[in-house]
């Protein structure tokens, strides 16, 4: 029986993986403390895997649900024990990419070590090469070294990493030119290499049975040694000198919005500095913080940051507070097409997030085919695809809805909503808040099974609902789209759309024109403050 990936099965996922994380980090701690001769802090390692550690929880959780529930595997299809030989990944990076194919595996595992005994799982020998897995585009090189020069004979304090996804906006590099005597940019994209041979042997020792019973933090642990990424074991201490040794200085601030995943050149930095005395800031980079009953990524990032920014929410937690993000600057243009914003998730479940799963995919899918089949509009609909390889059942749905539908992924997604009528999206992530909080006229539809919100947000959501914002159904969505057709911007200006968004965006899309000034003020106060301790 297939598993159905629903809010209620991702709250008692998530709820089993909150009582597992302590004992899988403490464990994180002990095995590579004793591997590397050292002692380091909790918070050190939580920074350096603390991501990882939620991958690889939610990985084992999956394939314990898939084990209990009699999925099958190839290897495994006799109901026989096959042994199993384990490839460690190299960094953080890698281990996220293989999405696809770690699933099976950790299923895979977990079989071997329930049929049979650690005796049936092999670890690789091989040489591994590990190296900087942070890359920048062109234009943010150029952008890089201009700004480099321009800090040529400051003494900054604060270190911008990763400060935004994306393209950097024109208006960044003017506030990094004018803040340089306090301020630097660095992305950390520097070339780096370390070769070295896995330790199968250390590995193989530190494996252990699972026993019928066993709860979820006993089985992470029992497979911990398998999985652990390269970069963190045996290339660690050759890792570790040589990003020191690119980036010698230490700053009293490090600020980023987007390395704490997967990006362990800065990690490594972060958690070495952190260990002297820096202060790490870091903020929220997209949407469902906030708005979820329970975020993994919300939980980490706050829980490891000395401060934590978010896009208008705090719920008076003392390191919490709200900073408004850096954006593109939206400039008024001729509004050449409406615009779908559409989300998509691969077939094999990986993580666990209030968003559609397997199980919901589908109604997800014929919630836009219905929407694609009912809205009725002389303005050309441009759907957006969300990237990755796994769209093809979607964009199947919608073209047997709408055989002459329009794909275009083509330009920067900011620059597709500046020249949009009205966007709609087929999700509840970042997309919507985006749109929402640039004041873009949004129309927006879900499926309630795959989202659960917090309490505080729910009057708030409720009020999007009631001005025709947010729908429950593709065909409502459609059918609003239809009423407003004919003058979308006297609903969208009305006071009371307009009332049901500032309360929203206040929270939780709380975008400013005015972003470099607070940003100047709130990290010279960190300065000062620094300074005076």
């Amino acid at each position: 029986m297939t598993i159905v990936w629903n809010a209620q099965r991702v709250s008692e996922g998530l709820n089993e993986i909150d009582s597992a994380r302590a004992s899988v980090l403490a464990n994180v701690k002990l095995l590579l403390d004793q591997y590397h001769g050292a002692s380091y802090s909790a918070r050190y390692y939580d920074i350096i895997l603390g991501d990882w550690v939620e991958r690889f929880l939610h990985l084992v959780y999956v394939a314990t649900r898939q084990y209990a529930n009699g999925a099958t595997n190839a290897q495994h299809s006799d109901g026989g024990t096959t042994a199993i030989t384990i490839l460690p990944t190299s960094d953080t990076a890698e281990f996220f990419a293989a999405h696809q194919s770690l699933p099976d595996q950790m299923l895979a595992v977990l079989r071997c070590l329930s049929f049979s005994s650690v005796d049936a799982i092999k670890i690789s020998d091989a040489d591994v090469k590990v190296r900087n897995s942070s890359t920048s585009s062109g234009r943010n090189k150029v952008n890089a070294v201009l700004l480099k020069f321009a800090s040529i004979g400051t003494n900054p304090k604060v270190l911008f990493v990763k400060p935004f996804s994306g393209s950097t906006p024109s208006a960044w590099v003017s506030a990094m030119f004018s803040w340089r005597k306090w301020a630097k940019q660095d992305d950390l994209d520097f070339s780096l290499e370390v070769q070295t041979k896995i330790d199968s042997q250390w590995r193989q020792k530190h494996l252990a049975n699972v026993s019928v019973g066993s709860n979820l933090g006993e089985t992470a642990n029992a497979v911990l040694a398998a999985f652990l990424p390269v970069c963190a074991l045996e290339g660690f201490a050759e890792f570790k000198l040589k990003v020191k040794s690119a980036r010698p200085k230490r700053f009293a601030h490090v600020y980023s919005a987007q390395a704490l995943w997967t990006h362990f050149a800065f990690k490594v930095l972060a958690a070495e500095w952190c260990e002297q005395g820096t202060k790490l800031h870091y903020h929220q980079h997209g949407g469902w913080y906030g708005l979820d009953e329970s975020h993994v990524g919300e939980i980490y990032e706050s829980r490891v940051s000395d401060f934590y920014y978010t896009w208008g929410w705090s719920r008076g937690n003392t390191n919490t507070r709200a900073l408004s993000p850096v954006t593109p600057s939206f400039r008024a243009q001729e509004q050449l097409f409406d615009s779908l914003i559409c989300f998509d998730q691969p077939q094999k479940i990986y993580r666990l997030q209030y968003f559609p799963l397997p199980g919901t995919l589908q109604t997800m899918y014929d919630q836009t085919a219905d929407f694609v089949r009912t809205r009725e509009s002389a303005t050309e609909l441009r759907i957006r695809l969300f990237p990755g390889e796994y769209s093809a059942q979607q964009k199947d749905a919608i073209l047997r809805a709408n055989s002459s539908a329009i794909f275009d992924n083509s330009q920067d997604i900011f620059s597709q909503y500046s020249i949009s009528r009205i966007v709609f999206h087929n999700y509840l992530g970042t997309s919507w808040l985006e749109t929402l909080g640039n004041n873009i006229p949004t129309i927006c539809f879900y499926d309630v099974d795959a989202y659960r919100f917090r309490s505080d947000a729910r009057p708030l959501l409720e009020d999007l609902v009631k001005v025709g914002v947010l729908h429950i159904s593709g065909l409502s969505a459609a059918e609003k789209a239809n009423a407003v057709e004919s003058d979308v911007d006297s609903w969208w200006l009305s006071e009371e759309v307009q009332i049901a968004r500032r309360n929203f965006v206040m929270q939780f899309a709380n975008f400013s024109a005015d972003w470099k000034q607070t940003w100047r003020e709130n990290f010279l106060d960190a300065i000062k403050v620094s300074e005076l301790a």
